[in-house]
């Protein structure tokens, strides 16, 4: 069982709200990074399956290849205008 899952005897509850340390994400690029922003109060786990886990592993791959490519191609046409 992962650490951070809630059921872990390891798992830190101090830090199940975020905590005055939480992650905090931009939304998009502004000119105040103070603004538009989002907090990460938490992160929830859930135990999955081996069918799903091997479903999502397959899936992100999916996404990492297309993401690759459409970067190949930009630089490609990039290349072809300069």
């Amino acid at each position: 069982m992962p650490q951070h899952t809630p059921d872990h005897p390891e798992h830190d509850r101090q830090q199940d709200n975020g905590g005055d340390d939480a992650t905090v994400l931009p939304f998009r690029t502004t000119r105040s990074s103070t603004q538009d922003t989002w907090r990460v109060e938490r992160i929830d786990t859930e135990l999955m399956t081996t069918q799903q886990y091997d479903l999502a592993v397959t899936t992100l791959a999916t996404l990492i290849t297309q993401w690759r490519n459409n970067q190949e191609k930009a630089k490609e046409n990039q290349e072809k205008v300069a």
